[in-house]
């Protein structure tokens, strides 16, 4: 019984990590910076900046706020505390660790690989970094 518990616990703890990320079907990396940067003017009010605001004003363009450790080519950064909305963060920061044999497609890239880490070195004309293959 103790046994069972650690492991639903430790699963639960890790379902928890993760950063958050932005997604919405057929959309791409303009698309988000596009509406998230007048999500994020809307949120700035005159007195304050509103989360709040910011999330639902994404929302009813269509995105979906999401928690994982891998974020695909579709899922974007925005800002998450107060200082973020002064200086946003880069949509494709914060990618994480990409476990080997994962597979990194990031289309209208030529810089960019869609390699496995394995696959991925200077005899094959790229290297690994920040979680990707570059040549």
């Amino acid at each position: 019984m103790t046994r069972t518990l650690a492991t639903v616990m430790i699963g639960l703890f890790l379902a928890g990590c993760g950063m958050h990320y932005w997604e919405a079907p057929r959309r791409g990396v303009g698309e988000f910076q596009t509406d998230s940067g007048q999500c994020i003017q809307e949120a700035k009010t005159k007195y304050e900046v509103s989360e709040r605001i910011y999330r639902r004003c994404m929302r009813a363009q269509g995105w979906e706020r999401i928690q994982t450790n891998y974020p695909s080519d579709r899922q974007f950064r925005g800002p998450e505390d107060e200082d973020e909305f002064f200086s946003p963060p880069n949509p494709l920061s914060e990618r994480g660790f990409t476990p080997p044999g994962a597979t990194v497609d990031v289309p209208n890239d030529p810089n960019v690989l869609p390699y496995t880490q394995r696959e991925c070195g200077p005899a094959r004309g790229g290297r690994w970094v920040d979680g990707r293959c570059r040549r």
